[in-house]
């Protein structure tokens, strides 16, 4: 399993609800990352895409009330699943092939990202085997905020820099997947 998510300058992963900047490199990224994978967030991340569902991707929606009718304005469910089962992830690991067959545009070795908010990244993090972050080199002055620490438990390596942003990849420590880690977040 694997995260992927960008964060300003300062840590900041969304400002009002939403991702302020609009950045064609990080879309890029994410979209070649995610393609033919599954895709799970959380209810107000799915809500602030600006197409939803993801096309070519498996999307499970988290959230406590998964009958809510907000959903109900939803056209296309054919690559939609909408659960509260935050252990979904078990299923899907241990049953691929089931997965493979009742979702034929995945890819044959899927991974299972996690994209989303918050709450679902804090959670989910310490459980992944490598992460993606994408540091945008400006401040937007944002309200949410993910601070992970990942040198106790992740390997970093730079995949990309330039002048607008900077991409990092976090892969998990061999000897230390055995260890019991609790990360630091700051709100």
């Amino acid at each position: 399993m694997e995260a992927i998510y960008a964060v300003d300058s300062n840590h900041g992963i969304s400002k009002e609800g939403v991702i302020p900047w609009n950045s064609k490199k990080d879309l890029y990224f994410f979209v070649n990352k995610t393609k033919y994978n599954i895709v799970i967030m959380g209810k107000n991340t799915y809500f602030s895409l600006p197409k939803r569902p993801l096309r070519d991707r498996l999307n499970i929606i988290l959230t406590s009330n998964p009958n809510d009718t907000i959903f109900d304005e939803e056209k296309d469910l054919s690559n939609l699943i909408i659960t509260n089962n935050d252990e979904i992830y078990n299923s899907i690991l241990n049953y691929r092939e089931k997965w493979l067959k009742s979702y034929s545009f995945l890819n044959r070795n899927f991974i299972i990202f996690f994209v989303g908010g918050k709450k679902i990244y804090e959670k989910f993090i310490p459980l992944c085997e490598r992460v993606w972050v994408t540091q945008i080199k400006k401040d937007y002055s944002c309200d949410l905020f993910l601070d992970y620490d990942y040198s106790n438990q992740f390997k970093e390596e730079l995949i990309e820099e330039d002048e607008e942003l900077k991409i990092l990849k976090y892969e998990k420590n061999v000897l230390q997947s055995g260890s019991t880690f609790t990360p630091f977040l700051i709100s």
